[in-house]
């Protein structure tokens, strides 16, 4: 199991979504034993060098650990989720582990023994960092853990560690025997010491035997009578004492502690924070600790700024509205909130290390790709349209900003992503407007041009009709066409002229069947009948009779028009949600999505006899009365027509 530096990644920027991630693993590893495949179990031997992980809360229990670290320790996944960690760590090293948890934003690491399930005891290697969630200020520990046999191999006497002076440095006695030596002026140790530019004490038991200059300065004294013989508990903050006293206890007894941080009062209350190391030394024949104090107020306040930074920049990724990802060798490594929405993904373990040709043709990444490369010294990011597919198959086109950049050594790109779907989609829904009033100009033109002329040639066409009876064949066939421009005509106005409309509540059911008996002769001659199931207790429609009946004339024309031999016409009602949904369906040839995209447009037409004008009237009708319609269909497979409109406009 190879650890990725994205998993902690993610708990900065995931932070509830891993959390349900860790839990899907652990649903996955309490399956019982014989339901699993051996070769996909590590054995102990596999994992010696290999990073496990535990995650504990700020307050010691587990949280998470993964299926390496349960193979090693033995102990079932269940048994260690929320427990304190402390009741699996040999009670000897348990300082160690409660040190280093109180350093907080500080990565460090650590020796210490764990308790496997057979009793036996393990060495182990921990490197720790303080992560905070993404929810509230809930704060986490991950523990990388590695086996390790450097201390397997030591005996517990070199585990202990003994500061000492040189031999040179050493009193000799009478007997010939060397002596520890004591603090004293006569040393040039003494004099290395005193004046190191960090603080430099010995305690015995607590209570402080010798202060160098460096920490009289910063502990704010002015002579070091006033620091010597007083506890150190004094000048530390009171949530620091247990662990403290425990240290002390340890160093004291010869034990190895590593590096803390804490916070120490001056004498004129300021609080500070320092870095303590601590070794065993004697003084004056009494087991001693050697610490040295580094004030780390400066870069505390440093790395504070830093990390409010971070969080600032955090926050203003995950709350953008657009899509900022990054892209490392083909595969999505990082992405925020916005581009789960995007890509249509409930969580972060969908989308992360999936190959980027499932959203995005490999000829369009890999042109962008070069393109990014090839102009990212320029003062301006090239942009560049692009339709993607989410997870779920779906189109949306998206404007992208690509910036070179690196993930964990490799190159990479971070991506910023608009999904201008919706603006696409109101591009063309003004282009269509556009073409409506440049259309219905048109018409107010030729109507105008043509209405005199034609009334003028049907007079003149009547009084030649009544002197030439022996010609009325051809005079039948003149009037028909005649006839058909004023219909052009009609039409024309009907769209160009804003006419007076009488709303009123009407009934939908009676409406489509005064429509349907208008229609069955036409039905009938065409071998076509029509099925209607039509929802009990349907609202009325707040509207215009005559202009909805035109809409449902027209569809449904259409519909037995597209049956030449024969079929039905489905004709039903209902309520979806808020909305009042008439559904017209058929059996005829289907239209071909590429037809479908143009339906309403002015004078587009499939029919030889057409005017391109029936379904632009209808769209507009239903528009005005803030309606819908939406044509699905397939060749050879129908066509259903499915007209929306909120029940705002109706009532019970």
């Amino acid at each position: 199991m190879e650890v990725k530096d994205d998993i902690v990644l993610q708990m900065f920027l995931g932070g509830k979504r891993f959390k349900d991630s860790l839990r899907r693993e652990e649903r996955v590893m309490s399956t019982p034993d014989s339901l699993l495949k051996k070769e996909n179990t590590p054995s102990v031997e596999s994992i010696t060098k290999v990073q496990l992980i535990i995650v504990i809360s700020e307050i010691g229990d587990i949280q998470y650990v993964s299926s390496t670290c349960v193979a090693l320790l033995g102990h079932a996944r269940k048994d260690l989720i929320d427990t304190r960690l402390e009741n699996w760590i040999n009670s000897e090293d348990l300082y160690l582990i409660e040190s280093l948890i109180y350093q907080p934003s500080h990565q460090t690491h650590c020796y210490f023994r764990m308790k496997k399930k057979d009793g036996d005891l393990v060495w182990m290697e921990a490197v720790l960092s303080e992560v905070k969630s993404s929810i509230g200020e809930e704060k986490e520990i991950v523990m990388m853990l590695s086996r390790t046999s450097d201390y397997q191999n030591t005996t517990e006497s070199d585990r202990k560690t003994t500061i000492t002076m040189p031999t040179s440095q050493r009193k000799i006695n009478g007997n010939g025997v060397s002596e520890e030596p004591q603090i004293d002026e006569d040393y040039s140790a003494y004099d290395l010491i005193e004046y190191l530019p960090n603080g430099v004490f010995i305690f015995v038991d607590g209570i402080i035997k010798y202060v160098n200059e460096a920490g009289t300065s910063m502990l704010g004294a002015c002579h070091k009578e006033q620091i010597l013989e007083t506890s150190v508990y004094e000048y530390i903050e009171e949530n620091y004492h247990e662990i403290v006293g425990k240290r002390i206890k340890s160093v004291q007894q010869g034990y190895r502690v590593g590096q803390m941080e804490q916070r120490w009062k001056r004498f004129d209350g300021r609080a500070i924070d320092v870095e303590i190391t601590s070794n065993y030394t004697t003084f004056k024949g009494k087991p001693a600790s050697f610490v040295m104090l580094v004030d780390i107020s400066h870069r505390k306040s440093f790395h504070k700024i830093l990390q409010n930074s971070r969080e600032r920049f955090r926050k203003l990724v995950q709350n953008s509205i657009d899509t900022i990802g990054v892209i490392c060798e083909e595969k999505w490594t990082f992405i925020n909130e916005s581009g789960l929405k995007m890509l249509e993904v409930d969580n972060y373990g969908e989308i992360f290390g999936k190959s980027i040709y499932d959203n995005l043709p490999k000829e369009d990444f890999e042109k962008i790709w070069k393109e990014v490369l090839e102009q990212h010294n320029g003062t301006k990011l090239p942009t560049f349209e692009q339709e993607w597919k989410t997870m779920k198959g779906n189109a949306i086109h998206t404007e992208l900003v690509g910036i070179p950049t690196t993930y964990l050594g490799k190159d990479a790109m971070q991506v910023i992503i608009r999904d201008i779907t919706e603006r696409k989609q109101a591009e063309a829904l003004m282009l269509q407007s556009e073409k409506l009033t440049v259309a219905g100009q048109l018409a107010a033109g030729i109507a105008h041009e043509i209405r005199n002329p034609l009334t003028a040639i049907k007079g003149f066409f009547k009084l030649l009709e009544r002197e030439m009876e022996e010609k009325k064949g051809y005079f039948d066939i003149i009037e028909s066409e005649l006839s058909r421009i004023e219909l052009i005509l009609s039409e024309l106005l009907l769209l160009a002229k804003p006419h007076q409309v009488f709303v009123h509540p009407v009934s939908v059911h009676s409406l489509l069947k005064d429509v349907t008996t208008l229609l069955e002769t036409q039905a009938i001659m065409n071998n076509v009948w029509f099925d209607l199931k039509l929802k009990a207790k349907f609202p009325t429609l707040k509207c215009d009779e005559n202009q909805m009946k035109q809409v449902f004339i027209n569809l449904i024309k259409n519909g037995i028009e597209a049956m030449p031999k024969g079929g039905t016409i489905y004709i039903d009602t209902k309520i979806e949600g808020k909305d009042l949904v008439i559904t017209l369906r058929d059996e005829g040839t289907g239209i071909p999505e590429d037809i479908i995209s143009r339906l309403g447009e002015p004078f587009f037409t499939t029919k030889t006899t057409g005017t391109g004008l029936g379904l632009m009237i209808t769209f507009n009708i239903i528009k005005n009365h803030h309606g819908t319609v939406h044509f699905f269909s397939g060749k050879n497979e129908g066509t259903t027509i499915e007209v929306r409109f909120k029940q705002i406009d109706c009532e019970k």
